[in-house]
């Protein structure tokens, strides 16, 4: 049976599929998910330029480094596919404020180079007072909407992401019909339908893309959050990530006397440095609640590889085996975060957890989607996200058709309140682009084969993006928002 059948059974067609994703791809949650990867070449394309067409028309005003990129590369409209690549952020967009907005607590400023992503209004936000990060985040969303999702800042700056609170339960109705439906309709558990306790080896609060994501599932997977069981009870702190990555390049370059730490963050560190020393009672902890609360019921397991793998092997040499229930699902992506995984990892984890569903997926923070993992093991990309492969050395923009190797860039169609045009920071190859040339666990169109490096790796830690189009005119569409920053 194809994997169309089951949703040709509901009576759901491709061509209603296409209609409904042309007229507004973020409905893309309550559509049937297999049909998705069924579609043509033609079916995908009429998706993406009507997709990037109309958000650009939507956003360009409203979203100054948007219209800066634009005006300076002489774009008034998206008129092809390959256009769009023209206006893909390099990931220096979302950090490029200085880092003295920082050290001197100048958060009305940070908050004014911030509008410049964003066309949710922040003129009358009051940053007052306000002298960590972690308040600049709360404050935000309280009084406007808008959603900081931080990155984890190893190259010593945080990047800080725009999004809407509206839509992170999308989001996770996302994920939530993946693993109902990727592998083909009802083919899953459906998580928005029966709760399910949520086991994250983390932290249980905090503003990165993992972290937000638990919030929601305790809202509306767990649906309380007594059922949702974290390694560590407080908050990860964007300013101690901050900090974090701002002493370790500082080492690195031997400055680390010049740096200015306010007494409010110093106290901050030193309270988490506390916590992480107690780290291996808290796993002790970890081990005897799960056990007690969740041993044989079907639950969540969410969190990146490297600690989902640390807890099972931790689990295993326990003699720990077979812990939870059969229709029990582990959620992972993310890479393995130059970890050197063993080649049975997985097996070590299915054999601990006691079944094996787990869900890997390809993404990363700047990113709405998530690509599945397919049996053959290769990510399957989503058709509300148009794929880019640039050169890793010029950034010129490689042909989408056949197999190619090159940086990873993408126009995403989900976001409502920010440009979903990015330039990644990963070597990948892609294939399944055209209509003869799909995977053989017969789903339709382009997929990342699982060879996936950073170019940071492969270049001694440096990677310096290049993207397609002038680098004079993303030059000044960076300054831009440093200028609006005052």
């Amino acid at each position: 049976m194809s994997l169309a059948e089951p949703a040709a059974q509901q009576g759901f067609s491709t061509d209603a599929f296409v209609a409904a994703m042309v007229a507004d791809p973020a409905t893309y949650p309550d559509l049937p998910i297999d049909v998705a990867f069924t579609l043509t070449r033609a079916q995908r394309d009429e998706i993406a330029l009507k997709g990037i067409a109309s958000r650009f028309a939507a956003m360009r005003q409203s979203i100054g480094v948007l219209e800066q990129f634009a005006k300076e590369q002489g774009i008034d409209a998206i008129d092809s596919i390959e256009r769009g690549v023209f206006l893909l952020f390099p990931h220096t967009a979302y950090k490029s404020y200085p880092l003295s907005m920082l050290e001197q607590g100048r958060f009305d400023r940070l908050t004014r180079w911030m509008q410049g992503l964003t066309r949710i209004d922040l003129s009358g936000f009051d940053a007052t007072g306000i002298a960590l990060i972690d308040d600049w985040i709360e404050r935000l969303e309280e009084q406007t909407g808008l959603q900081i999702v931080h990155t984890s800042g190893t190259t010593g700056k945080l990047s800080f992401l725009p999004r809407s609170v509206a839509d992170e339960f999308p989001r996770l109705k996302l994920l939530a019909r993946n693993y109902r439906d990727f592998r083909g309709a009802n083919s899953g558990p459906d998580l928005l339908a029966t709760p399910y306790p949520v086991i994250y080896p983390s932290f249980r609060g905090g503003s990165s893309a993992p972290l937000r994501s638990v919030a929601t599932m305790a809202e509306h997977v767990a649906r309380d959050w007594n059922d949702v069981l974290t390694l560590y009870p407080d908050r990860l702190s964007a300013d101690v990530a901050s900090l974090g990555g701002r002493l370790r390049v500082a080492e690195e370059r031997g400055e680390l006397g010049r740096l200015a730490i306010s007494p409010a963050l110093l106290a901050r560190r030193d309270d988490f440095m506390r916590r992480d020393a107690e780290r291996p009672q808290l796993m002790d902890r970890f081990f005897d609640e799960a056990l007690s609360r969740f041993a044989g019921r079907d639950v969540l397991v969410f969190g990146v590889l490297p600690f989902i793998y640390d807890w099972a092997d931790a689990g295993l040499a326990r003699e720990l085996r077979g812990v939870f229930g059969p229709n029990s699902i582990v959620s992972t992506g993310g890479g393995r975060k130059g970890r050197d995984l063993p080649d049975d990892a997985f097996a070590r984890i299915s054999e601990f957890l006691g079944f094996d569903t787990i869900f890997d997926t390809y993404g990363m923070s700047e990113m709405t989607s998530i690509a599945p993992l397919c049996e053959e093991g290769h990510y399957h990309i989503p058709p509300y996200v148009v794929p880019y492969l640039l050169d890793g050395e010029t950034g010129e923009p490689l042909p989408r058709t056949g197999t190619q190797t090159g940086r990873f860039g993408f126009i995403d169609l989900f976001p409502s309140e920010h440009w979903g045009g990015f330039v990644s920071g990963d070597r990948v190859t892609v294939a399944g682009w055209d209509d003869d040339g799909g995977c053989r666990c017969g789903r339709t169109g382009p997929y990342i084969e699982s060879t996936i490096q950073r170019f940071s790796e492969l270049n001694g830690g440096e990677d310096k993006v290049t993207c397609a189009g002038a680098p004079a005119a993303q030059d000044k569409a960076i300054e831009y928002l440093a200028r609006i920053g005052g």
